[in-house]
Order: C-alpha cells, then structure tokens, then sequence
C-alpha cells in the first residue's frame, strides 16, 4: 500500500477518535497487553503500522484529521462562546509555552461545536473541541471556562490521547485481524473505530491533567479558585445538566468532590497555606480564623462564591505572607491595596466583612 493510501484509510478511521473522556463503555474491553501481542502471529507488524497512523494524526496530518473532526461534531458559530475560547486558548497557550515550549511546535487547533452536553475534549494532533453546552451551565463564566480547557490541554501536552488510544485497545479484535492476514491499513481502521467503547483516559491521566490545568490557568491570571469554583457549581447542578466527558461518567475517574477539594487544598497550598475554605459552610477562613461565608446570589451560590472569593484573596498571600497593603473599598467592591478581593453587594453588613478583614490581614 503506498504512502498516501495509508494516510487516507488512518484520516477516515481515525474520525472515531473524539473525547479524551469518552462515552461510557457498552461493555469491557481487554487492553493492549505487549507480552500477549508476541503470541499473535504478525501482530507486530499491525501494531507497527498502527504506530506510523498515530504519528501521522499527530502531526502532518493532524489539520486534515481537525477538518475530519468539525465534520463529525458541527461547527457552531455562536459569538460569546467563539469569542470567550478564542481569549482562553490564547491566553492558556502562553501561560502553557512558559512551561512548555513545545507547543510552540504545534498549536493548538480549536472550535466550537454543537454539542449540547457539558463537554469540552482534546484528541489526537492538540485538536480541541469546546461543546456549546459547557458555556451556559457555567454562565459563561471566563474563569471556569479556563479551567476546563486548561484540563484538556493538560491532557493534549502530555499526550494522553495516543496513550489512551494504545492502552485501551481489544485484544480480541487484534487476534481476528490477525488470523485473517487484515492488512495493517485495515487493522489501524478497525482498532480506530472501536475508539467510542473504549475508555481511554485513566484515573491518573485525568488527575495530571488537573494538576497541569491549575498551573495554566494561574499563569494564564485566571482566578486561583475557579477550578474549585467550577466543580462547586456542577455539584450544585447535580443531574440538571446533561453532561459527557468532563463530568463523573467512569468509576474509575476522581469525583467530582474529590476534584473540587483537591482544587481547594492547591488554592490553600498556593496562598501559603494562609487561605482556606470550608466545603460545608463556605467559610473563608485566614490562618485558621474565620473571615466570612459569601450570600448566595441569584447566579451564584454563597460556596461557589466562596472559591472564587478565596482565590483572589490568595493572590495576595502568594506573593507576600505578611500583606501591607491597605483594606478599602471601592463602591461595593473590596480591595487588598490593588487586588480586588470581593463584591460585597449582597452582604448585609458589608462594613463588618471589610473591619474583619482588615483585623485579619
């Protein structure tokens, strides 16, 4: 089979593989195991070839796959949801290049689909797709936005989609290929189209890519708390929001209370171990001392508030554990000398939250 054949038969098979947390698996599949590989007669030859159709997805093929991607998802040109990605991956693929400059070899490709589930994935080649349904559940909130694809792109820089892809394959599929004497174009497309029932992002993958997310959107200048804000909001939501991917559909994957409280202990981590929350109460605490719990809003609950409200106050114990700078207000909002800390609008003593906060600091 010549060169461009195989590229065209790896871009059509290939289309199957789509979210790094795909859809639930119909049914367990046996993995790729090396050692029972060697047993099955010119299993190394597929499993060679298939290595050279991953390597072309990856990269010289990887804007013929993207094209093959916008295809199977749809293309949705709503201007809030296009404008906010277009600022987040911006902004994340600098705060990515100081870490890791090898994205400069290969940026990101990214769209906004039709998907009306809560999702967002990254595939093979740093291709990423942003569902419209994550938009409108996080009320188009920038910050959690970023941390969403802060997560993918954790899992695009470490190349979790190929691994998933060679770790999650059947085994059983790759023995009747092989008895039949299929072509290596032909096991490649079949192995590929089984992507959908297989679960190829694992436990520790998805909590590497968290990891990576808070460093992104951090060094992007997102809010420190969102991460923890985001899986607040979704807990809240519970099942009122059809979801896929990003939320809790393995067993195998972190909760997403476990998400939220690893989030948190970061955020306390990263203010010096001076700021923390409490996940029941939403209490703000500063060395252990209670500052305030935020009111609910009518966008927003008090705890989620309380994460995002932490984060900005951690921002100021990061680069100082003893802050000088002066507690005042402007308007309804309350400042640490330039760093705006909280809208007090909805308090109902205001003037007691900015004292306590001054006693504090």
């Amino acid at each position: 089979m010549s060169a461009s054949s195989w590229k065209r038969a790896a871009i059509r098979a290939a289309i199957c593989i789509t979210l790094s947390t795909a859809a639930a698996p119909a049914a367990p599949v046996q993995a790729i195991n090396l050692g029972a590989i060697g047993t099955i007669i010119g299993a190394g030859v597929q499993y060679a070839s298939l290595n050279k159709q991953l390597s072309y997805l990856d990269n010289e093929g990887r804007d013929e796959f993207m094209e093959q991607v916008k295809a199977q998802y749809g293309v949705n040109y709503d201007p809030q949801a296009n404008a906010m990605t277009a600022r987040v991956m911006e902004n994340l693929s600098r705060s990515v290049a100081a870490i890791d400059p090898s994205i400069l070899d290969k940026p990101y490709n990214y769209f906004v689909n039709n998907d009306t589930s809560f999702n967002a994935f990254c595939t093979i080649g740093h291709n990423m797709s942003v569902n419209i349904g994550l938009f409108e559940p996080l009320n188009y909130n920038e910050n959690e936005v970023a941390f969403v694809l802060a997560h993918e792109m954790g899992h695009g820089q470490e190349n979790h989609p190929i691994e998933g892809v060679k770790k999650s394959m059947p085994l059983d599929l790759l023995a009747s290929l092989a008895g039949a004497n299929g072509s290596a174009a032909q096991l490649g497309s079949a192995i590929l189209s089984q992507i959908g029932t297989a679960n190829l992002v694992t436990k520790p993958m998805e909590k590497e890519a968290d990891k990576l997310a808070f460093e992104y959107a951090v060094g992007a200048g997102y809010n420190p708390g969102a991460g923890a804000a985001l899986w607040q909001r979704m807990l809240e939501k519970g099942g009122s929001v059809k979801t896929s991917g990003v939320m809790e559909l393995f067993n195998d994957h972190p909760t997403n209370v476990s998400r939220r409280d690893t989030y948190s202990k970061t955020l306390t981590k990263w203010s010096n171990n001076v700021v923390k929350v409490d996940a029941e109460t939403g209490m703000i605490s500063i060395r252990g001392k209670e500052w305030f719990a935020p009111a609910d809003t009518a966008s927003m609950s008090g705890r989620e508030q309380a994460y995002l409200v932490a984060g900005n106050l951690a921002a100021v114990y990061h680069q100082n554990k003893r802050p000088t700078a002066s507690v005042h207000t402007q308007g309804q909002m309350l400042y640490v000398g330039p760093q705006p800390i909280a809208d007090l609008s909805a308090e109902p003593d205001p003037a007691a939250v900015t004292a306590r906060l001054q006693a504090l600091l």
